[in-house]
């Protein structure tokens, strides 16, 4: 008799982005990548869908869980009071958390530690003479977000710098928005540290607008070296996160955390800079 093979095992990622924000960004791209190249051969896969809000995402997993369409979750992008802890709670399916240490959490958790990239970009902007840095944010509700901030304006004040924080959404259009804000305010910064590579790269086309020489008159460091910062003209400095490889050990994760392995925390490589042509010495 021929033996009927159980199905792979699935893992679900529901992602909240913004109307503007379509597809799956460069971070996300990478990360999936990753978890996916983790799963090649092990029996499981990576089950992905879209939504505008976080209710619509715990609605998802709701669906998910009455059809027994995944055996765990990844969860990414935690909220300061997030309701989807809870969530997961009542729905006893095997989580892991993509985040940081900002919030401490019931699940196993791969930790990245975003404040030291932020203070990390401060320090490499200070060495190289500016003393006006802005930082452009994703959603600021957001806890990792929240984390770059505060150690952003800490870091700022402890080099004696003049620091301004704008909010985006992680689109190119509010890295457009934000920063023609910046660029055409009383106060002008000398460099703006952008929270992911699209709002960097909307960034530089708004200073080819306004006449701003890059790394002339005006300094540019992105989060996450993907390969938008890497064909970006000029190539941008960034915080650098491995992000593939993040994506392997969320897949590590969340393989062990479906096994029945206790709750834990994964930590990963610190970021740091790497400098290109989108940076130069304050003249």
């Amino acid at each position: 008799m021929q033996q009927v093979r159980a199905r792979d095992r699935v893992v679900g990622l529901a992602l909240v982005r913004a109307g503007r924000v379509l597809g799956l960004e460069p971070f996300m791209a990478d990360l999936s990548q990753g978890i996916e190249e983790y799963f090649a051969g092990r029996n499981c896969s990576l089950l992905i869908e879209f939504t505008a809000e976080v209710a619509g995402e715990i609605d998802i997993w709701h669906r998910w869980a009455a059809r027994g369409l995944v055996d765990a979750i990844v969860l990414v992008d935690l909220r300061i009071g997030d309701p989807r802890l809870a969530e997961l709670e009542d729905l006893r399916v095997p989580a892991v958390l993509l985040g940081g240490p900002e919030l401490q959490v019931p699940i196993t958790t791969v930790q990245v530690d975003n404040a030291e990239g932020a203070r990390a970009a401060v320090r490499a902007l200070a060495d190289l003479g500016h003393d006006d840095i802005a930082r452009v944010s994703g959603p600021r509700d957001m806890a990792h977000c929240k984390a770059r901030d505060d150690a952003f304006m800490a870091t700022c004040e402890e080099r004696g710098i003049q620091g301004t924080v704008v909010e985006g959404d992680y689109s190119e259009d509010s890295g457009r928005a934000a920063t023609r804000q910046l660029l055409t305010g009383r106060r002008i910064p000398t460099a703006v540290v952008y929270d992911n590579d699209l709002m960097a790269v909307g960034g530089l086309a708004v200073a080819r607008e306004l006449g701003v020489e890059i790394p002339g008159q005006l300094s540019v460091i992105a989060w996450d070296d993907t390969a938008v910062a890497r064909l970006a003209h000029p190539a941008l400095s960034v915080v650098t996160v491995d992000v593939h490889g993040l994506g392997i050990v969320v897949g590590q994760a969340v393989l062990a955390a479906m096994d029945g392995a206790a709750t834990t925390t994964y930590e990963v490589p610190k970021p740091t800079i790497r400098l290109a042509q989108s940076t130069a010495v304050r003249k």
